[in-house]
């Protein structure tokens, strides 16, 4: 029987117009979705071979002359003839010519959400600018050019790397840009000046309280702002109006591959300063992107993905809702690791904590505004951060402590024998980072208390001499960084830029751990010095074990990621003077090769 014929009709069965343009959006977007998840786990089978090959395992390197790689993973090691076998025609054979692999760079502490906000601030650094007139040179320039009423936010300011420079008031800076709120970051990251407008700008006035001990707004003897900001604390203030102003979306790419450049593999961000960062590196890193991430990346709100560097996150305690419900998160490309917390501040500020006063020099009285017979102080309150240690350690969360003067770290220990003794919670590898002037003795204790330590080493090759000369004097300098006595103690110890204070360069930390020798070619503390090898550790196989890692990461064995670099000359063969000038030329990350000097 025939069925009467039905007109077509645009209507849904509820009588509702069909909105073709959504169906044809909804298609778009499942489509990208599905080509969102059709991302590459690495090259499929990779075989290196014909140069040194660097291992950083424990079983001896000899006989390892080429390495199969399958899958993102490492298959097998061994000879050349073995390892070619597993050649096929889908194979990519690498002949390194003589070149050097080894295990991709860990970037153990550095703050890449800060970095990717500061590309969009001006350069006033000793980096750039070699006299004083230079800067402020720099500083009117940009005036002249920004429309008045906007904000210029400036970074680097530094008087130890460029000569004469001391730190402006707010009448200079006010006459300097009387039309616009400025605010420049100390290079140190620890401090900063601003002008009149700055300060309405962010709603502080001379009765705004201190957001934290030793953390503030420094006022003269009237009772008035000065332009001067002291700590994290008071300069977090200006956070809000600087996300205003700058989206980090763009740059945050640019700073992982800047990473990758360099041959780092993992970077940890100590501390995010932005839940919205957040959400940003978890789309970017990890291998299991959310749905709403993958819509998001799919319309442009989020950058598009690629192989790129693996992200570890420790979270500020001070921001607990970041925290996911549980220890074990996230994978093995993206995860919170720890909680951070500061305990004292940077020697360029006073506000290292220590047991004798810093040197009344010009330098610290003038340049940098620290008064005299300083000795610092902490920053958090004994109290709480004797809570919120306990708090995490109970949680079974890994803890890292900021602490670089002598007496903030005979503190910080104390709280953490108290934590452990008090607790069944035990194995959390807390870490201490930075440690300037942490005392040699104290290291049987934290061998005891099973922590670790992560080295702010280039504070030596960049302000060494003034550290010696203007801040520390001689024999607190020789003594600090004591690398080589963490490593005759057994403890695991890794080595950091502390990005975006120093430059992120695996080698130049490699060479100053090695030499101990300032920028102007002074050596200090030679006996602190450690071997090539372990200086390659630290930076390696040593920093996955801070992460939790080592069993993935940090060495060239089967089993473990192909996270490799390739450079142009084997660190272990090359005079130690010259290990600063040895070239990256590939950067692989799960057998992605994400980086290569060739198409640069």
């Amino acid at each position: 029987m025939d069925m009467p014929k039905r007109k077509m009709s645009r209507k849904r069965a509820g009588g509702h117009p069909l909105n073709l343009h959504f169906v044809y959006l909804l298609a778009c977007v499942s489509l990208m979705l599905f080509l969102a998840g059709c991302e590459s786990s690495g090259q499929n089978r990779m075989i290196f071979y014909g140069g040194d090959i660097i291992t950083m395992s424990d079983t001896p390197a000899g006989g390892i002359e080429a390495v199969f790689v399958e899958n993102g993973k490492i298959v097998s090691t061994g000879t050349k003839d073995e390892i070619l076998k597993h050649g096929t025609d889908g194979t990519r054979i690498i002949n390194l010519e003589g070149k050097t692999l080894m295990p991709g760079f860990i970037a153990v502490h550095t703050h890449p959400d800060l970095t990717a906000y500061l590309y969009g601030f001006v350069d006033l650094s000793g980096f750039t600018h070699k006299t004083k007139e230079e800067v402020w040179a720099k500083l009117r320039q940009t005036v002249r050019e920004t429309k008045k009423g906007e904000w210029i936010f400036c970074k680097g300011f530094d008087p130890m790397l460029v000569p004469g420079l001391t730190a402006p008031d707010i009448q200079f800076l006010d006459a300097v840009a009387p039309d616009h709120p400025v605010l420049i970051l100390a290079q140190n990251l620890h401090s900063a000046w601003a002008n009149s407008l700055a300060f309405k700008k962010m709603g502080v006035t001379a009765t705004t309280p201190d957001p934290a001990p030793g953390s503030y707004f420094e006022k003269d003897s009237q009772g008035r702002l000065t332009g001067f900001i002291v700590e994290t604390g008071a300069v977090k203030v200006m956070s809000a109006d600087v996300l205003k102003t700058f989206n980090i979306k763009d740059n945050a790419v640019k700073v992982a591959d800047a990473h990758i450049g360099n041959g780092i593999t993992s970077i940890t961000t100590m501390g995010l300063f932005s839940d919205k960062a957040l959400i940003l590196y978890e789309h970017l890193s990890t291998a299991h992107p959310r749905l709403i991430h993958r819509v998001l990346g799919a319309i442009g709100v989020l950058p598009k993905r690629k192989p790129t560097v693996r992200h570890f996150m420790y979270i500020l305690h001070s921001t607990p809702d970041l925290f996911p419900k549980n220890v074990e998160n996230g994978d093995d490309f993206f995860k919170i690791c720890g909680m951070k917390i500061w305990y004292d501040g940077s020697p360029y500020t006073g506000s290292m904590y220590i047991n004798e006063p810093y040197l009344n020099s010009e330098l610290m009285l003038k340049g940098l505004k620290v008064p005299a017979n300083h000795r610092g102080q902490t920053v958090i309150g004994k109290q709480e951060f004797y809570d919120a240690v306990k708090k995490y350690h109970e949680l079974g969360w890994q803890v890292s402590v900021h602490s670089q003067g002598d007496r903030a770290s005979e503190e910080v220990l104390d709280v953490f024998d108290k934590v452990q003794s008090e607790s069944s919670v035990k194995n959390l590898r807390h870490r201490l980072e930075h440690g300037v002037l942490l005392p040699p003795e104290l290291l049987a204790k934290m061998k005891r208390l099973e922590m670790t330590l992560s080295f702010h080493v280039n504070h030596l090759y960049y302000y060494g001499k003034a550290l010696r000369d203007d801040i520390l004097g001689a024999g607190r300098t020789a003594r600090m960084l004591p690398v080589n006595s963490s490593r005759t103690a057994g403890l695991y110890y890794s080595l950091h830029a502390d990005a975006p204070m120093y430059p992120e360069e695996p080698l130049s930390m490699l060479q100053t751990a090695v030499i101990r020798k300032t920028r102007e070619g002074e050596i200090i503390g030679p006996h602190e010095a450690v071997s090539v090898m372990e200086g390659l550790k630290a930076l390696t196989i040593y920093a996955a074990w801070q992460l939790k890692m080592e069993k993935k990461l940090g060495s060239i064995e089967p089993g473990k990621y192909a996270d490799f670099v390739i450079l142009d000359r084997n660190p272990l063969k090359v005079n130690p003077d010259s290990l600063r000038d040895i070239r990256v030329l590939n950067t692989f990350v799960n057998g992605n090769e994400v980086w290569s000097r060739k198409t640069r």
